[in-house]
């Protein structure tokens, strides 16, 4: 009789048991929600960033100056002899005063920078910053205070395009960048070079004087 009860008793408790795994394993499978990403964060499709209808993928610089004159921008400073050509705005972006696009020696393009001058606007930087998330979405990254100091932020799009908004201080005129990240490292590689080159070519003129 002893036996038989331990055999019941037994016999309950794994039902039981079996029957609180299972409820526990129903419950904590019903809390995943199969739609859910595994990242939050996006990357941005590469191949977006336009200026005057140009991608920015990889231009050459006749095509831009083409877009460029054709949007109606006057020119300052522009032409092959120049990096960086400089042209006046003319209220085609509001606010900005002068845009620089920069290219690499084989002409391709390397960086545009728009540039928002301003004396004590401290406003400024966040409006330019909403202005580009109004198109692009918001920015990958913010740094900064909008009230006091260096604000920056950064659109990426693939690992070859990026926009870079940045404000410096005591200054609170706003920079606004559109680059094509590898011409923009080639730009800058080759604007080192000839800086060092000169030095190099003044150094070896003067060492004639004594």
């Amino acid at each position: 009789m002893k036996t038989y009860k331990l055999f019941f008793i037994l016999t309950a408790l794994v039902i039981f048991l079996s029957f609180s795994l299972s409820a526990c394993s129903k419950s904590t499978n019903s809390n995943k929600s199969p739609n859910q990403p595994k990242s939050s964060i996006k990357s941005k499709t590469s191949g977006r960033l336009k200026l005057f209808g140009v991608s920015l993928l990889n231009p050459n610089r006749k095509t831009l100056e083409n877009a460029i004159k054709k949007a109606g921008l006057t020119p300052i400073k522009a032409g092959h002899n120049y990096y960086c050509e400089s042209y006046r705005v003319n209220g085609q972006l509001s606010g900005a005063s002068k845009l620089y696009v920069c290219y690499t020696q084989n002409n391709r393009f390397a960086n545009a920078q728009y540039v928002f001058s301003a004396f004590m606007n401290t406003e400024l930087v966040k409006r330019v910053i909403t202005m580009v998330s109004d198109k692009y979405g918001k920015p990958d990254s913010v740094n900064g205070n909008y009230n006091l100091g260096d604000v920056t932020a950064y659109w990426h799009f693939g690992s070859n395009e990026e926009i870079k908004i940045f404000r410096g201080w005591p200054s609170t005129s706003v920079y606004l960048n559109l680059r094509n990240i590898p011409n923009y490292r080639r730009f800058l590689y080759e604007l080192h070079k000839q800086k060092e080159d000169k030095i190099a070519k003044k150094v070896k003129s003067q060492s004639s004087a004594f």
